[in-house]
């Protein structure tokens, strides 16, 4: 075997990069209509995810930066004991969301950050020569 050849973990080191960096691009372009529309849903006034609507715009950086509010807020609900208190910072959810929007806010961060997991424990724990 030559080292040219590239082995399973550097397939897989290469295929979640790529699954990281086509996550980013399908939350900026493909997912955030509908994280704006969670983030109004949960965003009441004088709560975190409010002002940040209003700080950071809609540009692509804002986008990221809202949308990482947004799943910041389910995340923190499912934290026992405190997850709740911190949670109320960020919004309220006064009326139950269908799970697909959920899902719309939630899912795409949750691939982006195990492609990272996996990129980054791969790529220190792999030789390079």
């Amino acid at each position: 075997m030559e080292s040219s050849d590239i082995s399973f973990w550097g397939y897989t080191l290469i295929i979640s990069l790529g699954l990281g960096l086509f996550s980013i691009f399908f939350i900026l372009a493909i997912a955030f209509p509908k994280i704006a529309e969670v983030e109004s849903r949960i965003a009441k006034p004088g709560k975190l995810i409010d002002s940040m609507r209003m700080v950071f715009g809609g540009g692509p950086i804002g986008r990221w930066i809202r949308s990482l509010y947004v799943f910041a807020f389910f995340a923190f609900r499912n934290i026992p004991k405190y997850g709740s208190t911190i949670a109320a910072r960020y919004g309220e959810e006064t009326e139950p969301l269908p799970l697909a929007l959920k899902l719309w806010a939630t899912l795409p961060h949750i691939v982006f950050l195990v492609s990272g997991i996996v990129f980054f424990s791969i790529g220190l724990t792999l030789d390079f020569d």
